[in-house]
């Protein structure tokens, strides 16, 4: 629903032939010339069989029972599996130098431990590993942002920044921060699938390191409103009840098992092709999307603080 739309698009401008297999409920309207299947990945794959394509590319694995579906109709009926998983596969962001080699899975657990979205995960890994070998294709990518995003991680702070006022972010002026735009990522996708670029990639950007006052004045350079920022410590917000990713969103505290979450290496992306938009675009073609939602859904972002509890919180710092 998200990453979809805009790969479709670019392959189909590419002149790509591009077949889509979902339960036909959603955006139905969308890609009239396209190839339409539909079924259902966890029990009905029969509009799949007797076919072949050159490359299968699987945004919406979840869980390895619905992979292992995929794969095991498909590993005879395609040159090339492309399988969207998760910078979250990792172990911890512990490691001096996060790159794809970096431990992931849980630790040491037995194999009842395996529940979690991150464990999931690996364990859909593995299974296209095991069915393509040399002809996998993986992609972790971090935060997925840009227009048709509907988690408001990223779409809060441009909200919020282009209403402007006093505006509390938390934690610090340097905390590091990666995101991807989803127009990146679906341009690499077709990218990898042209040129048979096999392998696992962390699809992190940017392109350079970003820092948390680096994103919110990049933001603030596409709005018009005035605005000023108050850094607030993790700690004060923590012992506030505020929680990463849910009041405070789109980036963890650089501490602890997230160390080196915001720092993630992507050479071996960027050695494959991938190049970066500047954030200064993603903020503003997202704001216009933004824009663009009904009302309701802009007064009810799904992450973020409440304007009255901001300005509560921003009174108890100054006192504090």
């Amino acid at each position: 629903g998200f990453i979809g739309p805009h790969l479709v698009q670019y392959a189909m401008d590419r002149g790509h032939q591009v077949t889509l297999f979902n339960r036909g409920r959603t955006n139905t309207h969308l890609f009239p010339d396209a190839e339409k299947l539909v079924g259902d990945r966890n029990d009905d794959l029969s509009a799949l069989e007797g076919r072949r394509w050159d490359a299968v590319i699987d945004n919406s694995g979840y869980t390895p029972l619905q992979v292992g579906l995929s794969v095991d109709l498909l590993k005879d009926a395609c040159d090339q599996y492309l399988f969207t998983s998760t910078r979250g596969v990792y172990t911890d962001f512990t490691t001096a130098v996060m790159d794809e080699d970096a431990p992931v899975g849980p630790r040491n657990p037995p194999a009842s431990d395996w529940t979690s979205y991150r464990d999931n995960k690996v364990l859909a890994e593995r299974i296209v590993q095991e069915a393509f070998g040399a002809r996998t294709q993986i992609t972790r990518p971090p935060v997925i942002v840009g227009p048709g995003d509907r988690t408001d991680r990223f779409t809060y702070w441009v909200d919020r920044i282009d209403d402007g006022g006093s505006i509390l972010v938390h934690g610090d002026r340097e905390d590091p921060i990666q995101y991807v735009d989803v127009r990146d990522l679906a341009e690499f996708y077709v990218h990898m699938v042209e040129n048979s670029t096999l392998g696992i990639f962390n699809t992190v950007g940017p392109g350079s390191p970003l820092t948390n006052a680096g994103l919110m004045h990049s933001i603030k350079a596409v709005t018009a409103t005035p605005s000023t920022f108050t850094w607030v410590d993790w700690d004060f917000l923590i012992a506030e009840g505020e929680q990463a990713q849910v009041t405070l969103p789109f980036w963890y505290r650089p501490a602890g098992d997230y160390l080196n979450y915001g720092r993630m290496i992507n050479t071996r992306a960027i050695e494959a092709g991938m190049t970066f938009r500047p954030l200064a675009v993603t903020a503003k073609d997202t704001l216009d999307w933004h824009r663009t939602r009904s009302e309701e859904q802009q007064a009810n972002l799904r992450v973020g603080l409440s304007r009255e509890r901001e300005a509560e919180l921003l009174e108890k710092w100054a006192a504090a």
